[in-house]
Order: C-alpha cells, then structure tokens, then sequence
C-alpha cells in the first residue's frame, strides 16, 4: 500500500485570477474550496471589479488559501537559509512572498498547537516593479469544463463560455526558479543572500528603513561582482559614490559623468546620515529614496533574468537625477 503523502497548508497565496492551480518546482499548490471566502478575508488597499472577484478595502488578516502535496523525495533547498533541513518547497514560498507582494508560509504545526503567528499579514509596501516583470503569457480558459485553448479556433458565439487568463506567473516563476538552482548563477551570485535583504526591504515599515536596506543590497552585488580582483580591504576602500555608479554603469547602462557623480554623492550624504543619525539630510528628498528602492526592485528583476518593469517610471527618474544641476 502506497505511503499517503504529507499535504501542507499555505497562507496567503493570492492565485492569479481564474488560476486554480499553479505547479512550480515539484509542487503542486490548488486552491482551498473556500478560497473565495479566504481571498476576501486578506487584506486589500483598493475597492476594485471587474476581474474574477471584487475587492473592498480592509486591514484583513492572515489567511489559509492553499495546499500543497509534499512529493515522496524532495530536492533540497538552494537558498542560503541558516538551517540545512530545509527544502525546494521553502524556496518557493520565498519566491512566492516576493513576486506577490504577501508573506506566504507554510502551516507545519498541528491544530491543536497554540502557536502566534509572527508573519506579517500586511501587503509589502514596495516590489511592485519586481512582480509585473514576470511575463505574461495569455490564454483561453473554459470557466465550465477547465479547458485551455489560444485564442485561435474560438468563434465569437463560444467567447461567453471562456475567460481570458494569465499563465505567466507559473511559466516564470518556475525560470526564476530554474536560474537560482543553477550552479553558474549561485556562483556569480554567492548564493543570492541579498534576495533575503530584498524581502526585509520591502515590507510594511519607514520608507529610511527600506532605502538603508536597498542600499545594502546594491553594496552586496558590488562586492560580489568585484571580490575576484579586490579584497576586503580595498572594497572597504572603495567610495560609496563608486560603488553606486558601478551598479548604474554595469546593470542600468548609465555613463556616469561629473553632473551625474555629484548627484550621487548628494545621495551618499543620505544614507550616511541615516546611517550614522538616523535622519535624512534637506539636500535628498523622499521622492528620490523611492526613486532608489524602485531602482532596487529593477535591479533584482536582472539580476534573476528578467526584463525589468518600469511601472513606476523610475527609469525615467533615474535619467532625472542624473542630469540635476
């Protein structure tokens, strides 16, 4: 008699509309029955219509939405997570808390455990940029029989009994996935430890607090792309203001000239004041930290192989405070 597999709970997987399924990695996660009613009980920032459910806005709370069958053998984590016991599967929800904009986790404990929960169950404030930098890739779904179909071959008579959907959430997911598991990336990337300083940076908090870890984030790769020709002590070394162009010159294509590198050493005042004061200097204002932490969302999209959202138009802010005299 075959071994009944270990099905796990999902909080906060918010499904993409009319997707009742989503088969990342060797995972299979679908929706509960009642997740309609788990999806209103989430928090939401906007009253929308129109798609496959309303919204109103409301604080909402941590809700289970998904499950997800354990395969007999799982792969091993490829994430430099601190405990060696975790898996693939742990890796996925990570992938998941960042490209949906909700810390997703898995239920590991009984029911009859008393367990507080310390995930927050806010929306992030920030990754916005990094989500819509997923492709797209739309089909034909029978909202009926669960068919799928292109487009092509539908008459118009058929178009009531189907609903256009987007498979690309699972299609790139499971790239990103695929490159973070790949050796030459892990190497060229030590592991991808600044993912995890991603997820902190884009939570619920003061936006000092996001930019300070954004600027971490852009320090990290800069050592990372330079660790095989200088040594720790020469990073050290090395001014913030060169570390900043050299991700804007390597990752975003810019030339940095004299007009450019002052207006990134007003910026480096910043992060040294927070750093050192915990306040902003007058020179920086907050338009351009975000601009910073929508520049990280950017950097992050690739960094794991895609092409970058400019939802935000931080592309264009970029240009801006590049030229500001």
């Amino acid at each position: 008699m075959a071994k009944k597999r270990k099905i796990f709970q999902i909080f906060n997987l918010e499904f993409p509309p009319y997707i009742e399924e989503l088969k990342i990695g060797d995972y299979v996660f679908g929706r509960v029955e009642n997740y309609p009613e788990a999806f209103d009980g989430m928090m939401c920032l906007v009253n929308s219509f129109g798609s496959e459910f309303s919204t109103q806005r409301k604080t909402g709370s941590h809700q289970i939405t998904a499950k997800v069958e354990i395969p007999a053998k799982e792969k091993k984590s490829v994430l430099p997570w601190g405990e060696k016991r975790l898996t693939e599967l742990d890796d996925i929800l990570f992938l998941l808390t960042i490209f949906t904009g909700r810390n997703v986790f898995k239920k590991d404990w009984d029911d009859d455990k008393d367990i507080a929960i310390i995930q927050d169950h806010r929306l992030h404030h920030y990754g916005g940029q990094l989500h819509l930098s997923l492709s797209d890739s739309w089909v034909f779904k029978n909202i009926s029989t669960g068919e799928i179909r292109l487009q092509a071959g539908l008459g118009s008579t058929q178009l009531f009994h189907w609903q256009k959907v987007n498979i690309g959430f699972e299609e790139s997911l499971n790239q990103v996935l695929k490159t973070l598991s790949s050796t030459e990336w892990r190497e060229e990337y030590e592991g991808g430890y600044f993912l995890f300083l991603f997820r902190s940076a884009v939570q619920r908090q003061i936006i000092e607090t996001s930019f300070v870890s954004c600027w971490t984030i852009w320090e990290h790769i800069f050592s990372i792309k330079n660790r095989n020709w200088l040594d720790e002590e020469s990073i050290r070394k090395i001014g913030a203001d060169n570390r900043i162009s050299f991700i804007l010159s390597q990752f975003f294509l810019k030339s940095i000239d004299n007009t450019a590198r002052t207006n990134i050493r007003r910026i480096v005042k910043t992060r040294n004041r927070l750093v050192h004061f915990g306040k902003k200097t007058d020179q920086v204002d907050v338009k351009e930290m975000n601009m910073f932490i929508r520049l990280t969302e950017q950097l992050l999209a690739i960094v794991l192989g895609l092409s970058p959202s400019n939802a935000f138009n931080s592309f264009e802010a970029l240009d801006k405070f590049l030229i500001k005299t």
